[in-house]
């Protein structure tokens, strides 16, 4: 899975009529702190959009936004967008393929993904403190003391 930077969601950062500074206010919102213009990123814009027009499918957002469907996707992909529950259309689990309305696991693969993780990091752990911490140097000492 591609991991998006900021600049993936056209966050503005320049004001487009004075140039002064966009603040961010929150939820893809953010305001000028010179003109007080407000701008929303490509993810204020979905949000913005689908308040709206309730129930609009990926192609109609793009076509009324500007923001192309595989950000769409990857917004939903990232939790922060979920299908509407009487929607036609949904995500499905990278693992064993049910329909979810968001992310990337169904609920019992998420949990599962996570338990694995947590005992491969428990293992390479003590792997770790295996071969660091039984170890018998032999051989000259760096400092002695002298009195």
């Amino acid at each position: 899975m591609a991991n998006f930077a900021l600049d993936d969601y056209n966050r503005p950062v320049n004001c487009n009529d004075c140039g002064g500074l966009m603040i961010f206010k929150g939820v893809g919102e953010y305001e000028c702190e010179d003109c007080k213009k407000i701008e929303f990123d490509d993810f204020g814009k979905v949000r913005a959009f689908i308040e709206t027009h309730k129930g609009s499918n990926a192609a109609q957002i793009e076509e009324g936004t500007g923001v192309k469907q595989r950000s769409i996707r990857q917004m939903l992909r990232e939790k922060r967008l979920e299908v509407t529950m009487d929607s036609r259309a949904f995500l499905h689990c990278d693992i064993c393929g049910v329909n979810i309305r968001s992310g990337r696991f169904c609920q019992k693969c998420e949990s599962l993904y996570h338990q694995r993780i947590e005992e491969e990091n428990r293992t390479t752990k003590s792997m770790k403190g295996v071969a660091m911490g039984n170890n018998t140097e032999t051989g000259a000492k760096r400092f002695e003391r002298k009195y």
